[in-house]
């Protein structure tokens, strides 16, 4: 075998062109490869970098009354007795916090955690200490331990941050450690750990990690909280009616979509690979039609077929391994070009720092590697198996056959095949992105800026001092909303508990038509928010003044809510049921359906309700401003407009609702962004593939070309015939490729907006435009056959 790649290596230094095309060509496909697999790695298949990783569980609840996923304290002390089954539980209230003493206000996810979590995860502090024990006792002192992320951004590394005081929400607290840059708990954009501290009649709802005992299979511990379960509903079976306790494994809380889109990615990197593979296999294929006569003579000298073989594996895999380290260093650069898009997404991903060429993808590379060489050397093989030696010895030179032009062909629909697909996807996605920009949300987007100014947090939502009561935050929000409706330029303002698309929900609890019991989604608003957002009235009267704390509940409702609480009524004047039965809010409007956590969320029911009558949730409470010119152009004087009310009340998320808007959509249009890129790369591929084989296959048909000729053929005669050969192979593998893809978009279903996976549109586009780049990749070389002289043509043969 040395011997064998000894000669493929002279061979190929004596045709460096050749080893630059095949190399390039496999460069780009394996370093493609290798970049995706880089971030898929890093993010579904290594382990969690936790101790025991494989044994961390989420336990959560639901019951008839609600579906939930949080656990009140009561049922949580019966689960952490559970020692049978969990080795350590613990838990974490997510909390919303904002930074006031450390340049610029800012607001932060925070997470109220037990310090058993420190101790269940097995991961020491980078810099100080993590959480203890006496951390959570009551009456303790306020301490809190930085994200990697955060230090880095707010404090610029500095290892003397340990001791520092910062100031969250107007508490003050003693900086104790910094945590490593891979631990993500529970979800990558949590920057601080505060100590959870049960305080008598702490009423917060709880959710909880858990570490199953070695030899607890999960199947066991969903079994043994089913008892619970029983248990806890025997107690209270008004309020626990239906009760389940869900187990499910850590790693199930990464999104699904965000999971189907790497998935997603991967194969269609995979597709462009296929591409390469089919391209070098025809250079390949090109080269063993003109080796047909060394081969026969090595044959007649006593090589048998196995030694042949041998050789020509030799030096697929010289090729591909030249193509792999290509690929490395393609791969080195394209991981930072993903990892730039990644990091300029609205959201922290999870598990981006671990992205990097390690070990396991250089692994993974050399396994692709192999592929290669495997996939590049079929066609030739199958070549040599089929020719007929004493032919080519008899005719003293080698040429094409009907093997040959078979192999061809098949290489040509292949690559057909797997382009299609790849463009069908591309395409999918981005008629779906259109669609989505062009979709009615709701609003009207144009010259609105949103400022959020918070008060409290999600855990506390009602602060110790001068905002400790829900009218002093009334009136504040009041204050600042008068002055903001004064401001040169602004058409009209307007207060929010909670703005559309910020990730979180504020709810109330009301009755269903059945009498059972539903949460829905709640905003408490000032009477020009309808005005400002641009969501049309369609029934009823919109909020006034008037509407305060001494006059009658009211309520204006969303389309949806109308239709399913008062199906075939006019909603104007009818009653919401609240928990209790009573009947006293009464809906006075009715506004058009708008988008509220996500795109690609349900639509729900949605009420909103007068902010002086009853004001909550004002931990994201924002301003929203309808400008006569450019938005951001009013932001410092609608900064100073706040601050002239409140010097010490912190200003964060200054955008406009543009950004918002766009940023919500941001999966789509990276999802978009990565598909056009490769489609781009394998059209890119394919034409040059098709335009080689065709070239290539002409010159061997040089003597039929010229008989034709000879016989009264015109030229364009002669282009038809080689672009018919051309594009028949085509043809089959589009057709090949339409069945698979029909099959395979169901798939993508998920990640597409107001269009099937089937759209004809898509389809006829991305075959058209296959078409046509294979007859724009086959006039030339047909052409240049059709006017060469016939006789010089029949004498070179």
């Amino acid at each position: 075998m040395t011997r064998d790649l000894f000669n493929a290596l002279r061979f190929f230094g004596k045709h460096p062109l050749f080893t630059l095309a095949v190399t390039a060509i496999l460069g780009l496909g394996i370093g493609a490869n290798t970049a995706a697999f880089s971030i898929v790695d890093a993010v579904l298949l290594r382990p969690l970098p936790y101790q025991s990783s494989e044994r961390l569980v989420r336990i959560e609840e639901a019951n008839q009354k609600l579906v939930i996923n949080t656990i009140p304290p009561e049922h949580y002390q019966l689960l952490e007795s559970r020692r049978d089954i969990f080795d350590r539980t613990a838990p974490y209230v997510k909390d919303v916090v904002t930074l006031t003493n450390v340049g610029e206000p800012e607001q932060v996810f925070a997470e109220r955690t037990s310090a058993q979590v420190f101790s269940l995860l097995g991961v020491p502090a980078r810099l100080g200490r993590s959480l203890v024990d006496s951390d959570d006792v009551p009456g303790a002192p306020n301490v809190v331990v930085l994200s990697d992320r955060l230090w880095r951004r707010l404090f610029h590394a500095d290892p003397r941050v340990i001791g520092r005081p910062i100031t969250a929400s107007d508490e003050v607290y003693t900086v104790v450690g910094v945590m490593p840059v891979e631990f993500e708990f529970p979800q990558s954009n949590i920057d601080m750990w505060i100590p959870l501290r049960f305080t008598p009649g702490f009423k917060g709802w709880l959710e909880v990690a858990a570490r199953t005992k070695r030899g607890i299979s999960l199947g066991q511990a969903r079994s043994a909280m089913e008892i619970v379960a029983r248990q806890l509903e025997q107690q209270n079976r008004k309020e626990n009616a239906g009760l389940r306790i869900v187990v499910s494994p850590w790693r199930e809380i990464l999104d699904r979509q965000y999971q189907l889109s790497l998935v997603f990615i991967l194969a269609a990197v995979g597709l462009v690979l296929l591409i390469a593979c089919a391209n070098v296999g025809s250079l390949l294929l090109s080269r063993a039609v003109q080796r047909q006569k060394e081969i026969a003579i090595r044959a007649a000298l006593g090589a048998d077929f196995w030694r042949i073989l041998r050789q020509l594996l030799a030096e697929s895999f010289v090729l591909a391994v030249a193509g792999s380290i290509a690929g490395i260093v393609i791969a080195r650069y394209a991981v930072e070009l993903l990892l730039k898009q990644l990091v300029a997404l609205p959201i922290i991903l999870p598990h981006m720092q671990r992205v990097a060429l390690n070990s396991r993808v250089l692994l993974a590379n050399t396994a692709l590697c192999v592929l290669v060489a495997c996939l590049s050397s079929l066609a030739p093989v199958l070549l040599a198996r089929k020719t007929d030696l004493q032919d080519v010895l008899r005719r003293g030179f080698g040429g094409g056959s009907r093997g040959s032009t078979r192999l061809f062909s098949i290489l040509i629909a292949s690559e057909a095949a797997f382009a299609f697909l790849l463009l069908v996807g591309s395409g999918l996605l981005l008629r779906s992105l259109i669609r989505l920009e062009q979709a009615d949300n709701g609003f009207r987007t144009e010259h609105v800026l949103t400022l959020r100014v918070p008060i409290g947090t999600r855990t506390r939502p009602q602060p110790k001092g001068k905002y400790g009561s829900r009218q002093q935050q009334i009136e504040f929000y009041r204050e600042v909303l008068e002055r903001c409706e004064r401001v040169p330029g602004v058409r009209a303002a307007a207060v929010v508990n909670n703005l559309p698309l910020s990730g979180s929900t504020t709810s109330t609890v009301y009755k269903d038509v059945d009498g059972s019991i539903f949460g829905v989604m709640t905003r408490t608003i000032s009477p020009n928010y309808f005005a400002v957002m641009g969501t049309p009235l369609i029934a009823g009267r919109v909020f006034t003044d008037a509407d305060n704390a001494d006059s009658p509940r009211v309520a204006i409702i969303n389309e949806y809510l109308a239709q399913h609480l008062f199906p075939g009524r006019d909603p104007v004047g009818q009653f919401l049921p609240d928990e209790e039965g009573s009947n006293d809010v009464a809906v006075v409007g009715v506004v058009k359906n708008a988008w509220q956590l996500s795109y690609n969320e349900p639509l729900k029911g949605e009420v909103f309700i007068p902010y002086r009558q009853y004001m909550f949730g004002t931990f994201l409470a924002a301003f929203v401003v309808r400008t006569s010119g450019e938005p951001l152009a009013l932001a410092d004087t609608l900064r100073q407009q706040v601050w002239a009310v409140d010097a010490s009340e912190p200003v964060t998320k200054v955008e406009t609702l543009s950004d918002i808007i766009a940023d919500s959509i941001w999966r789509p249009r990276f999802s978009a962004w990565v598909f056009s890129m490769l489609g781009g790369l394998a059209l890119l591929l394919t034409s040059v593939g098709i335009y080689g084989v065709v070239a290539y296959t002409t010159t061997l048909r040089v003597r039929e070309v010229g008989i034709r000729v000879a016989l009264g053929a015109s030229p364009g005669r002669v282009v038809a015939t080689v672009l018919w050969d051309a594009m028949l192979p085509l043809c089959v593998g589009l057709i090949i490729s339409l069945v698979t893809a029909l099959l395979l978009t169901r798939l993508l279903g998920s990640l597409l907006y107001e269009i099937s996976g089937s759209d004809p549109i898509t389809y006829v586009g991305a075959g058209a435009l296959l078409l046509t780049i294979g007859v724009v990749a086959s006039l030339r070389p047909a052409w240049r056959a059709a006017i060469a002289d016939p006789l010089v043509a029949l004498r070179t043969e």
